[in-house]
């Protein structure tokens, strides 16, 4: 009888620990199979396990193991020369998410992170062709607690510099401004690799995104040729439903240029200018902006304590959008070209195209080169590469 009531006592011990388990201890599986991770809970729970470890997770992680093993992405690496540029990429067509790689011949790299972040917005993951993320642990390169290595990043042989973060893309009915709709909400179609080699990468994903209650289709086209160092980005934009809509689409990043969590140092530049203040950008004259870690000497920061890194974002003259601005908020500005550039975190460059009005079936497609400028030696102004683009 005794042993009976040990044995009854153990399986109820058992239950209250299995229930206990799937109430308080979260499974997220992302079906990268990157590896297996334990991190603190939240929202609730006392654990959470996962196959993947994305930038806002790492400081929830109590122990973790990369691995490739279960891997479950399409991978390239060719370097068949050490005097030329070598490209190295991984894809997950499933959950559209991944990263590009180029090392050059003098130790020198570019990452490219894909969909690796989770969506500030709507706490939830992007999926798709998405500026934004880190490399994964199994990669050799990875170095999970450097925030500089993420989003577009860039290692001069001593160190990893932030050049782009996670990009803030949005697309809305023109009518209902207070209503966007992130990336992470749309829903992910698929994604595929649709030509790869040694020159380069083209990547797709298409998505299905729902605004006021007509249905749009967008596509994304990513074009990487090895050693460049920017990306090409073609976004086609589908009325699938049945009536007319009007919409706005908007791309724009508080970049944290130079370092990862501070838009200190960060100002705006044109072909024929640096910009120090908040301004709304003519697009027919320009068909580029960036941002460049320099000092803003109307505040009285000092050049010499920024990294004097820049980025660029070019559009094409055919799909240009209406608006374009650098401000100190990454929400449609209302501001003044007589404020400074000061705000501590968020110093945004922002694009915006429409209102524009689709017919059932119409498309509407845009181009955009975005990547990191070259320094002008014997200059202090940028120099953004050649991109064929304009």
């Amino acid at each position: 009888m005794k042993r009976k009531r040990l044995l009854l006592s153990a399986l109820l011990l058992l239950s209250v620990l299995t229930v206990a388990f799937f109430s308080k201890v979260r499974i997220n599986i992302k079906s990268d199979y990157e590896g297996l991770f334990l991190l603190k809970g939240d929202g609730g729970y006392w654990l959470e396990i996962t196959d993947d470890l994305f930038p806002e997770e790492t400081d929830r992680l109590i122990w973790g193991r990369a691995g490739n093993t279960f891997k479950k992405a399409s991978t390239f690496g060719l370097c068949p020369s050490p005097q030329n540029p070598c490209l190295s990429f991984e894809w997950n067509d499933k959950e559209g998410r991944g990263f590009i790689k180029t090392v050059y011949p003098d130790g020198k790299k570019l990452l490219i992170c894909l969909g690796r972040f989770v969506n500030s917005n709507s706490l939830l993951p992007a999926r798709g062709l998405f500026v934004g993320g880190n490399l994964p642990g199994s990669d050799p390169d990875s170095q999970i607690f450097n925030r500089d290595e993420s989003g577009m990043a860039y290692y001069d042989g001593s160190r990893y510099f932030h050049i782009w973060c996670n990009v803030n893309e949005v697309i809305y009915a023109a009518n209902q401004s207070m209503r966007p709709v992130y990336p992470s909400s749309w829903e992910f179609v698929g994604s595929k690799v649709l030509e790869s080699g040694r020159d380069g990468v083209t990547l797709q994903s298409r998505h299905h995104a729902v605004i006021n209650t007509e249905s749009f289709d967008i596509v994304k086209t990513l074009k990487y040729h090895t050693g460049d160092t920017f990306f090409r980005l073609t976004t086609s934009i589908t009325n699938a439903g049945v009536s007319p809509e009007a919409f706005i689409y908007s791309y724009g990043d508080e970049p944290w240029l130079g370092n990862f969590g501070s838009s200190k140092g960060n100002i705006g530049w044109l072909k024929d200018r640096l910009v120090f203040n908040e301004l709304w950008i003519d697009t027919t004259s320009n068909t580029f902006a960036g941002m460049y870690d320099h000092g803003n000497q109307n505040i009285g920061e000092n050049q010499a304590d920024y990294t004097q890194k820049a980025n660029f974002i070019e559009w094409d003259p055919k799909g240009r959008p209406e608006r374009a601005y650098f401000s100190n908020t990454d929400g449609i500005p209302v501001f003044s070209d007589k404020t400074p550039l000061s705000s501590p975190d968020n110093r945004f460059i922002g694009l915006r195209w429409g209102p524009r009005s689709l017919a059932p079936g119409e498309s509407f497609q845009f181009t955009l080169a975005i990547g990191m400028a070259d320094s002008q030696p014997g200059s202090n102004f940028p120099l953004k590469p050649p991109t064929g683009l304009n």
